[in-house]
């Protein structure tokens, strides 16, 4: 797997494509479109058509050599457009997905356990077992207490001292994921003095990054000085936030406090959009992820690492939902996140943050994203890697977030079950395709409750598991791997030029609630997603960031609150 993501080729990817034949599609009246004014919106989407009934049109400003996997993200899973129109783009809409997958929506028994049945009118391969049973713990031990008392039939996340103890014991299968993550600190410049560079260099010195991996971090995991996985494409090692010297730090935050007027220690903050003075946090939220195996442990280390340069934070634990939020609109001035790949390639792990219409770490850096930009829009790997190289100096330059690692981990089952396989991307996991001989039933316990079953608004890959199994996107991820299959497109090309993607969806497909799937759900599940002027444009409140992540800027972003 190494070898093969590391020598992605872009143009063996394009040339893939172009091989695939096109078949011809039913026309109908009242197809829908949904267009930008022009390109000059600052987004990358210029327009998607529905040409016939069962054949869309999306044309790019300019190529995006990441649009293809973004087709297979359950940030563009498609849903019913009477279901959209109906709800607003809100309300039940957040919780009761209709999607097209093998699996439907019973009930979420909220604080408790998500219910999904087989969808017997599903188009593809029908789910193993009749009954699917998501639940969640944010407590290792809990999940290995109940996996062991055979309660459940699998886990996500082992903790690194009970992957080995359950390797040894034959009666579970332990499935190991690769390090295809990264973790950061990040700093948002909204507030003084952290918007002075050489309190973020202090902050970066202050961090033993090698410590944390080598004490809290699995077997297998990684540090290097990117936030890209070195296995990717894209990665570029030995450019980034400075290393641990917390000697310089303390130099550093001294020279800072005598120019700007701050008092040592630094415990305060000011927002430089209020005025607003607060004490200086460093939250995180209580969710166990790959990226994250330990936030508890690893926040309260790091605060003491802090406290030795002359940093004194509170550590505070957020709502998943609400920390996700405010973190997102650059509201959390030290907080500790990270990242699962999507899809194989460093533009994932960058765009995810760092684009020009992104607010994580206060007002964006131009020496970071405007190369990134077109890194995502350049074919040739050479030059691709050129223009990662110049993305990992501006983070460096700048330091919006400082990387300390990349987290394997491992998840595990009962060993009776059969079809077991690794969800190598955030949450792409298919429990409808898992048999359990002893049992009509699948129950897996992961991290947390989700957020949300509208995944098209979020970035919480608890949440994504849970909309995986319900709601499917254009294309498709293989089963436990990163190649692209067809999904609700049986076949797709594209024009020479990289910009006009044609797709040819399958006909026949249901939803969840009889209605028939046809072009015009996908526009007006993109439109809802990606245009402010949509009274649907409403969704969780997170902003529908996953819709800049691949596009750049929303369409009528003026008419956005």
């Amino acid at each position: 797997m190494r070898t093969v993501l590391r020598l992605l080729n872009v143009m063996g990817l394009f040339a893939l494509i172009l091989g695939v034949t096109i078949v011809p599609a039913v026309g109908q009246d009242d197809l829908k479109s949904f267009t930008a004014p022009n390109c000059d919106y600052g987004g990358n989407l210029k327009s998607i058509e529905a040409t016939d009934s069962h054949t869309v049109v999306v044309t790019l400003c300019k190529v995006d050599i990441s649009f293809i996997y973004n087709m297979a993200s359950a940030g563009l899973a498609i849903f019913p457009s009477e279901y959209l129109e109906s709800t607003g783009g809100q309300g039940q809409l957040l919780d009761v997905p209709i999607g097209t997958g093998p699996l439907k929506l019973k009930r979420w028994d909220k604080g408790n356990e998500i219910v999904y049945s087989r969808f017997d009118n599903y188009w593809g391969k029908p789910s193993v077992e009749e009954t699917v049973i998501l639940r969640w713990s944010s407590e290792s031990a809990a999940r290995a207490t109940e996996l062991r008392a055979k309660t459940i039939d699998g886990m996500k996340f082992a903790t690194p001292n009970d992957i080995p103890v359950f390797e040894a014991d034959s009666e579970f299968a332990v499935v190991n994921l690769p390090a295809l993550t990264g973790v950061y600190l990040g700093i948002s410049n909204f507030y003084a003095p952290l918007n002075d560079i050489r309190v973020r260099q202090a902050i970066a010195m202050s961090v033993d990054r090698k410590r944390i991996v080598d004490n809290f971090f699995p077997t297998g995991s990684q540090l290097t000085t990117d936030f890209v996985p070195p296995v990717l494409f894209g990665h570029i090692d030995g450019v980034g936030a400075p290393g641990y010297d917390p000697d310089r730090a303390r130099a550093l935050l001294k020279e800072a406090a005598a120019d700007l007027g701050f008092d040592l220690p630094l415990n305060t903050i000011t927002d430089t959009r209020t005025g607003k003075t607060r004490p200086l946090a460093l939250t995180f939220r209580d969710v166990v992820r790959s990226y994250l195996p330990t936030p508890g442990i690893i926040a309260n280390d790091m605060q003491a690492q802090l406290a030795k340069s002359g940093i004194d934070v509170d550590v505070k634990v957020v709502e998943s939902g609400t920390f996700i939020q405010s973190s997102g609109n650059g509201n959390e001035p030290l907080h500790l996140l990270g990242w699962g790949a999507d899809y194989p390639d460093a533009y994932n792990f960058l765009s995810c943050c760092l684009l020009e219409n992104m607010a994580q770490f206060g007002v964006p850096y131009p020496a970071v994203y405007e190369p990134l930009v077109l890194a995502g829009q350049t074919v040739d790997p050479e030059n691709r890697i050129a223009l990662f190289t110049q993305v990992a100096e501006g983070i460096r330059d700048n330091i919006p977030w400082v990387p300390f690692g990349h987290g394997a981990a491992s998840d595990v089952w009962q060993a009776r079950m059969i079809g077991l396989h690794p969800g190598v991307l955030d949450g792409t996991e298919e429990l409808s395709r898992i048999e359990d001989p002893d049992d009509d039933n699948i129950i897996f316990m992961q991290n947390a409750e989700p957020i949300t079953l509208y995944c098209n608004d979020t970035f919480d890959g608890e949440s994504f598991r849970a909309c995986h199994q319900t709601n499917e996107a254009l294309l498709d991820f293989s089963l436990g791997g990163t190649d692209i299959e067809a999904g609700l497109a049986e076949s797709w090309k594209v024009s020479e030029d990289g910009t006009v993607w044609t797709f040819n969806l399958r006909k026949g497909v249901k939803f969840h609630d009889g209605s028939d799937f046809d072009a015009n759900d996908v526009i007006t599940t993109w439109q809802t997603s990606g245009d402010c002027a949509s009274p649907m444009h409403t969704g969780t409140g997170e902003g529908f960031q996953l819709w800049i992540q691949y596009f750049g800027q929303f369409v009528n972003a003026d008419k956005c609150g």
